[in-house]
C-alpha cells in the first residue's frame, strides 16, 4: 500500500514538472509575427501538339467496298503529297465497330474507325482536314492540344508564382521596417490549364474541340489560342 502511495505521488510530481517546465519554455520563446501572401504567375504558350480525330467507314462505291485499310492508305498517302512530314504524323487506331446496314436482300456490315492524326501547326492541321474532304472520308475533328514541354513550362511558373509572393513580402514588409524571414507553409491552388481552340471560318468548318467538319462550305483556315498556365501559391512567412 504504502508503495503505491509513493508511486502516485512520484507522478503527479513529475506531471506538474512537466507543466511549468512546458510554461516556462512558452515565455522564454514568444511567437514570431507572420505575414500570409498570395503569389501568382501565368504564362501562354502556343500548342505544338494538335490532334486530328479522323472517323473512318466503310463505304461502297458502285458495288466496291472502300474498306477501312484502303482509306487510310490513301489518307496517309495524300497527306505525304500535301508535304506533311508522316515520320512526325502519329495516326493510331482507336475504336472500331461494326454497323449493319440493308443491302438488297441482305444485310452487310460496314466497319468504321476512329483514328488521331498529330501534328504540330494549325496549317498542318489544316492539310489533314483538306486530305480527309478530298477522299470523302466520313468526318473529322479538332480533339485537343497540347504542348510537348508542358510540364517543364508548368514548373517556371510554379517558380514564378513562389517568387511572386517573395517580392510582395519582401517590399510590403520593408514599409513597415521588417524584413521576411523563413517560410512556414506553402499551398498551391493550380488553375486548370486553357487549351483553346479558335476557329476563323471561311469555310462553314468548326474546328473548336468536339466540332466535326462540314464538307459543304468554303475554304477554311484553322487558328489556336494559346495554352494559358497558371499557377496561384498562399505562402506563410516568418516576420524578423
Amino acid at each position: 500500500m504504502l508503495n503505491n502511495n509513493m508511486n502516485k505521488i512520484k507522478a503527479i510530481a513529475l506531471g506538474t514538472l512537466i507543466l511549468v517546465g512546458n510554461s516556462v519554455f512558452s515565455q522564454l520563446s514568444p511567437v514570431k509575427p507572420t505575414i500570409e501572401i498570395v503569389g501568382e504567375a501565368h504564362k501562354e504558350v502556343t500548342p505544338d501538339e494538335i490532334y486530328v480525330l479522323v472517323h473512318m467507314v466503310e463505304r461502297y462505291d458502285g458495288r466496291e467496298k472502300i474498306t477501312i485499310d484502303a482509306q487510310q492508305q490513301q489518307l496517309m498517302g495524300l497527306m505525304a503529297k500535301k508535304g506533311l512530314d508522316l515520320e512526325s504524323v502519329t495516326l493510331s487506331g482507336g475504336n472500331a465497330s461494326y454497323v449493319k446496314i440493308p443491302w438488297k436482300t441482305k444485310k452487310d456490315v460496314l466497319a468504321t474507325a476512329d483514328y488521331e492524326v498529330m501534328v504540330s501547326t494549325a496549317e498542318d492541321a489544316a492539310k489533314v482536314f483538306e486530305a480527309v474532304d478530298e477522299l470523302d472520308i466520313s468526318s473529322c475533328r479538332i480533339g485537343r492540344v497540347d504542348h510537348s514541354k508542358r510540364e517543364e513550362f508548368e514548373k517556371e511558373v510554379r517558380i514564378d508564382a513562389m517568387k511572386d509572393a517573395a517580392t510582395k513580402a519582401d517590399y510590403m514588409l520593408k514599409a513597415v521596417g521588417s524584413k521576411r524571414g523563413a517560410t512556414l507553409h506553402v499551398t498551391e491552388n493550380q488553375s486548370p490549364s486553357y487549351y483553346g481552340v479558335d476557329s476563323r471560318p471561311m469555310r462553314a468548318m468548326a474546328a473548336t474541340p468536339g466540332a466535326v467538319y462540314s464538307k459543304s462550305a468554303p475554304d477554311f483556315q484553322v487558328s489556336f489560342k494559346k495554352i494559358d498556365l497558371k499557377s496561384i501559391v498562399y505562402i506563410k512567412f516568418e516576420i524578423e
